[in-house]
């Protein structure tokens, strides 16, 4: 059995240095050292590294790395690829790869720890023993993400369906995949700019809009729980307007996947495109990788 692991930093491969978290160079493979302590002698290794960052700092470059990276092991008929990873931006590399491999090919296996490898309470030894298994056994292809919330056994997440975290927590969780159909994978992103144009925006009670600019490519809109916006606030429609005016595409996610309520008429009038049963994520990383067809 042949796994590449493509290291690429976050809590992971990291070390406490005082009062904060930092990546080292030698921390990466720690894990294989624990893994291979645990079962010897059962996996042929492989190693990439294409750079080393807290997940946070993620950005178009380590983006086309990243990609280059999983793509050229891919070529090379691994079994699997596990690709380290922080988790502050797990699930929009998650997307981001789930949306230029689509889910016919080996798997691509996400693997983050919410603490440093040497604290107790770290789950990433879990969660690596977990993408092991998933590869070993074939039980599937794509990418995935399998993580461990603590009280829970490990889940396997499809990389397409994850959710963002809940400010102050590092559980993770996805939308249920029964409303998803596979896709194929997308054309390689255009990575000329580092801004992408794509203009997300939260409903939140008396919020002023934003002033679009000329090179927007498309307006996100995340709805309350029950799919809704307060479309008659003269603020909101004013910036669908604007939108519509520069020929800007608006795109809301978080629909209500049953009954809609009276706002939700709205939508269609203004233009809105409604995606029910997708991912905020997934939707951000689509239109940020390619526009919506």
């Amino acid at each position: 059995m042949k796994i590449l692991v493509i290291f690429t930093g976050g809590t992971i491969g990291s070390t406490v240095n005082g009062e904060y978290i930092s990546t080292d160079g030698k921390k990466p493979y720690l894990i294989l050292e624990k893994y291979n302590k645990e079962y010897p002698n059962s996996i042929e290794w492989y190693t990439d590294n294409p750079y080393t960052i807290l997940s946070e700092n993620a950005t178009i470059d380590t983006y086309r790395m990243l990609a280059k990276s999983v793509k050229a092991g891919l070529g090379k008929n691994y079994d699997g690829i596990i690709v380290t990873h922080g988790s502050d931006t797990l699930q929009y590399s998650a997307a981001f790869l789930s949306l230029i491999l689509g889910d016919d090919v080996a798997p691509v296996m996400l693997v983050s720890s919410n603490y440093v490898l040497e604290d107790e309470r770290a789950n990433g030894m879990d969660n690596f023993e977990a993408a092991v298994d998933f590869i070993v056994n074939r039980r599937g292809k794509g990418v995935f993400v399998p993580y461990k919330n603590n009280g829970e056994d490990v889940k396997i997440h499809r990389g397409k369906l994850l959710m963002p975290h809940v400010p102050y927590s590092d559980y993770l969780y996805s939308i249920d995949e029964s409303y998803f159909e596979a896709e194929e994978a997308y054309k390689e992103p255009d990575y000329s700019s580092e801004d992408m144009g794509v203009v997300m925006v939260h409903a939140m009670p008396g919020f002023r809009y934003p002033k679009l600019r000329k090179d927007a490519r498309a307006v996100l809109l995340q709805a309350y729980h029950g799919g809704t916006f307060c479309v008659e606030d003269n603020n909101f429609r004013g910036f669908i307007k604007e939108a519509e005016s520069l020929f800007v595409p608006v795109y809301l996610v978080g629909a209500n996947p049953e009954t809609d309520y009276d706002s939700c008429k709205e939508y269609e009038k203004l233009g809105i495109k409604v995606l029910k049963h997708v991912s905020p994520v997934y939707a951000y990383m689509r239109l940020w990788v390619d526009k919506w067809e």
